[in-house]
């Protein structure tokens, strides 16, 4: 079975964006660059909301990022009731139940499913038992407002550390499994 990871970068004080879908603060250096070239691979799909899908798909595309040939080519699934169309390349549009469907990509072959920021989306997931794994990246800084990442997360989960990375910059990446997984 395949395993769902959340992947976020994260404030101190537990926020994943600043007012105005601002993560301009976000600590991009030459070992986060690394740590994520040697993880992305892991991902044979994304899945994203609404707002961060619409987020990525207008950066990503015009890109010349050297990530960027991942993030236009691997499966993207983005969860929507408002949308109408996915144009981003090799995006399927779901506007059905979000926990049947994921189930039914766990059950898929192929690497592991990455969710990228969407945290009310992340959150119904969570409610489901459905996330295997968290990663977050914690960067050096207090937000103090912003769009929290655990929002209305049904009781409380004890979770299990399986890796720490401090890097120079002072992010320190983090992986928790929840303890009944």
């Amino acid at each position: 079975m395949r395993k769902v990871i959340m992947w976020d970068m994260v404030s101190v004080d537990g926020f994943f964006e600043a007012p105005g879908h601002d993560i301009g603060w976000f600590v991009f250096e030459e070992e986060l660059d690394a740590y994520i070239r040697e993880t992305q691979f892991e991902a044979g799909t994304l899945l994203f909301g609404r707002t961060t899908y619409e987020l990525m798909a207008a950066y990503w595309p015009s890109s010349r990022d050297h990530i960027a040939a991942f993030m236009n080519g691997v499966e993207k699934y983005v969860f929507s009731r408002t949308l109408r169309s996915a144009d981003w390349n090799n995006t399927t549009l779901v506007s059905g139940d979000a926990a049947d469907e994921v189930r039914r990509l766990k059950e898929r072959e192929g690497g592991a499913i990455f969710i990228f920021g969407s945290a009310d989306f992340a959150s119904a997931l969570i409610a489901q038992g459905l996330v295997d794994e968290y990663r977050l990246g914690i960067n050096p800084v207090l937000l103090g407002k912003g769009t929290p990442l655990f929002q209305n997360v049904p009781e409380r989960t004890k979770l299990d550390l399986t890796h720490v990375r401090p890097l120079k910059s002072g992010v320190v990446i983090l992986h928790y499994r929840p303890e009944s997984a």
